[in-house]
């Protein structure tokens, strides 16, 4: 999952880099916040402008300590030493995100609990994007809570603890399938971080969802809503890529 540093309230080994690809997969501009903040890539042009052809070969690095890279290696060797198996790939926040998108990938069932938006991800890094109709029968779920800042999005911002953890988490749309839970609505929590924590999720609201509440029904499996579109307020352009760098593409994976 991601970072115990900010969310669990302890630090780890890998707190650093799971930072790192939080802010480099699910914010809009390399985590640019403002003149403060120190960036994951150099592709913000100036104002609200980013690079996109610096965006995509930014996130194309395979030697950056890229999370999703090392995850399908780690998948692929699986497959080698387990040609049999049935694969379900599972994960919570940051690892759910790569769960699916590992799934969109190679096909595989997946499920993310609280992750983060990865319809912006999955188009930076140039995975499958099959036809609608396709689409909408792939493996993929997404469950999640409407107080959590993670999942909706909204885990970016001067008004959100987030940022001053340094984290810029901005995407919002999810491939596949959705099962939300509308704890804003039916437990009148607010928008907190606390509300991501993958033991709150399970033991606070998908197990006792529904008990004693004959109004408070389990929710239905949705897909994400038609008209979702991350980051409305950047201007994304073309601009010569100050990454400089010849990127090898997502196929010598495999």
């Amino acid at each position: 999952g991601t970072s115990s540093t900010f969310f669990l309230g302890g630090g780890s080994e890998t707190s650093a880099r799971d930072k790192y690809n939080d802010n480099r997969l699910f914010s809009c501009c390399c985590a640019y916040v403002d003149f403060s903040w120190s960036t994951v890539c150099n592709c913000h042009v100036s104002g609200n402008k980013c690079d996109t052809t610096c965006l995509q070969e930014a996130m194309a690095d395979e030697t950056a300590d890229n999370y999703f890279y090392a995850a399908a290696q780690i998948f692929m060797d699986v497959v080698q030493r387990y040609p049999d198996a049935n694969v379900v790939l599972a994960g919570h926040s940051l690892g759910g995100a790569l769960a699916t998108l590992l799934g969109l990938t190679f096909g595989l069932p997946a499920v993310g609990f609280e992750a983060p938006g990865d319809r912006l991800a999955s188009e930076r890094l140039h995975l499958p994007q099959p036809p609608g109709s396709v689409q909408r029968r792939l493996p993929l779920f997404h469950v999640g809570n409407t107080a959590d800042p993670v999942f909706m999005g909204m885990c970016a911002g001067r008004t959100s603890s987030c940022y001053y953890a340094g984290y810029a988490m901005e995407s919002r749309c999810h491939n596949g399938r959705q099962l939300v839970f509308d704890t804003v609505e039916r437990r009148d929590w607010r928008l907190d971080i606390r509300h991501h924590r993958i033991n709150e999720v399970i033991y606070l609201v998908i197990e006792p969802w529904g008990i004693g509440d004959p109004e408070e029904r389990f929710p239905e499996l949705r897909f994400e809503n038609a008209k979702c579109k991350d980051c409305g307020l950047w201007n994304f352009i073309n601009e010569t890529s100050p990454q400089g760098q010849q990127q090898r593409p997502l196929m010598s994976l495999i």
